[in-house]
């Protein structure tokens, strides 16, 4: 394998003049931190595909390469593990009727500003959360609950068949708004009161007026249909474990995979939504919250049976470092050696469902774990290049600020980056199994 940097490279200057493109607003409709930028799977989607060709990501996020496949009339399919998520791809990706959104805009409206009506309608239990208390304000609480209730009303009033899909979209809208609402610092990437909010509060600055934040937020987000428009585009985003999901009925039917896999040590992306996942029950205990942090990809929850035998890889050059790291901590070795293991079922997976002449765009950073260095492009791409794929080419992309915050704080698997990796992989052959 040539692993060599070129920065000269046409595709960089295609994704640069991509990023001077205004993005469309629709990409806004939730908080995501370390999301991948429009620009990179609409630069590459126009260059190796046609309209109605099948676009695929197994780590769709927030739904960015759905987003674009949809709006360049692609069809596409996708993975996605954590539950809020998928609720955020789904909702950004799906045609809704705008003027039936409208009119129920305007009655919800009127009822959470109808102080009579408020005392009529049944409002449900607070959902679980840690600690309920001490980020939600009483009053905050009960106003997230009327609105729910309010929403499933009119939802039952006016919609039958397409009932689950408009409660996704008002539910992902009171999602958005959580951590506005909070007593969390919203600034910040992980839930936590700043100096900076009890200060503002202490000097009476900071009022949480879930109702008003949550009706210019809905409107806002109905806006961004108008604009965004329909499309004939087929999308699907299953709700699964990309190792494990069964994805066999497109088998060989996949034009371009565009992914950002997730960093060593994955859990950091729960982290920062699990205020929003509390409120829409997604995690209803501690337990929940360990268990789906652990089918995370390259998680850091793991037991000491685990990793008391090393596991390896197939390559010696990963096994190396994984060495290395073992010297120092048996568990962080661990996860590596896993990180790898599963990356490479991903890629198998991602040879099978690809077209003759196939093509990947990765987006990944190197990590830094206990103090050694962890080439995950490189060692990706040498995996690839064992399963029926040639690196095309590789350059460097700067970061964007809100990705590079997620690797700040735990800083044994990662220095402040500064770079992501844009790699291309060509499909040559069939996986090498």
């Amino acid at each position: 394998m040539n692993w060599k940097i070129n920065n000269n490279s046409k595709y960089k200057k295609l994704l640069d003049n991509a990023k001077e493109e205004k993005r469309a607003a629709i990409h806004s409709f939730h908080r995501y931190y370390g999301k991948l930028i429009p620009a990179i799977p609409n630069s590459f989607i126009k260059a190796f595909t046609n309209e109605g060709d099948l676009i695929g990501d197994l780590f769709s996020g927030s739904g960015t390469v759905a987003v674009e496949s949809k709006r360049l009339n692609r069809d596409f399919v996708g993975c996605e593990i954590n539950p809020l998520s998928h609720l955020i791809s789904v909702v950004k990706t799906t045609s809704y009727d705008i003027e039936l959104l409208n009119s129920m805009n305007n009655e919800i409206e009127a009822k959470l500003y109808d102080v009579q009506y408020r005392k009529k309608i049944k409002i449900g239990k607070v959902p679980y959360c840690v600690n309920i208390d001490h980020w939600f304000k009483p009053e905050v609480q009960d106003d997230l609950m009327y609105i729910k209730a309010i929403i499933d009303e009119v939802i039952s009033n006016n919609v039958q068949k397409d009932f689950i899909m408009y409660k996704n979209f008002y539910y992902c809208v009171i999602s958005a708004i959580i951590r506005n609402v909070s007593n969390a610092d919203p600034a910040t990437v992980f839930p936590g009161i700043s100096k900076r909010i009890r200060r503002l509060e202490k000097e009476g600055k900071i009022h949480k007026d879930a109702i008003k934040t949550f009706m210019n937020a809905l409107k806002k987000r109905t806006k961004y249909f108008e604009i965004y428009g329909n499309s004939n585009s087929n999308i699907n985003i299953i709700n699964e474990n990309s190792v494990t999901a069964d994805l066999n009925k497109y088998k060989g039917k996949v034009s371009l995979f565009v992914t950002n896999p997730p960093y060593i040590s994955s859990v950091r992306y729960i982290e920062t939504m699990k205020l929003e996942m509390y409120w829409l029950e997604y995690i209803k205990n501690s337990d929940e919250y360990g268990e789906l942090a652990k089918v995370m990809l390259g998680n850091d929850k793991v037991t000491k049976k685990e990793c008391s035998t090393l596991t390896k890889t197939k390559y010696d050059e990963i096994n190396k470092i994984i060495d290395e790291i073992n010297e120092k901590s048996s568990k962080d070795a661990y996860i590596v050696a896993k990180y790898f293991n599963d990356m490479e079922q991903i890629i198998i997976k991602m040879n099978t469902l690809l077209k003759e002449n196939g093509k990947v765009v990765v987006k990944i950073s190197d990590s830094n774990v206990k103090k050694t260095k962890v080439e995950t492009g490189k060692f990706l791409s040498l995996i690839a290049e064992n399963h029926g794929f040639k690196l095309n080419t590789v350059f460097l992309d700067k970061i964007n600020e809100n990705s590079r915050s997620l690797t700040t704080a735990r800083n044994t698997y990662s220095d402040i980056i500064l770079n992501d990796h844009i790699i291309i992989w060509d499909k040559v052959g069939d996986t090498n199994v």
